[in-house]
């Protein structure tokens, strides 16, 4: 039990001391900088690029499928109405 309090004590050390060395990128300690603002707006069109690339990919897989199957449930209904007209 002894050794458990001892483990937890120094990691609250450990954790307590850690912050007051620990500095941030130099990117994000001057956000009013051009270059900061720059360099954090190129990583969000990082980070959004695989979600657009695969989202136009994926769309347009879509819709070709489901266009092509409404073209053929459309030609079917109009078969259907044209039967029904010439009735």
């Amino acid at each position: 039990m002894c050794r458990f309090f001892l483990g937890v004590s120094l990691l609250m050390v450990v954790m307590l001391m850690v912050p007051t060395y620990l500095e941030a990128c130099p990117g994000c300690k001057t956000l009013d900088d051009p270059i900061g603002k720059g360099f954090n707006w190129s990583i969000l069109f990082m980070i959004a690029m695989p979600f657009t690339v695969f989202g136009v990919v994926g769309g347009t897989i879509f819709l070709q499928w489901n266009g092509y199957r409404l073209s053929v449930i459309g030609n079917r209904l109009k078969e259907r109405l044209l039967r029904i007209r010439n009735s």
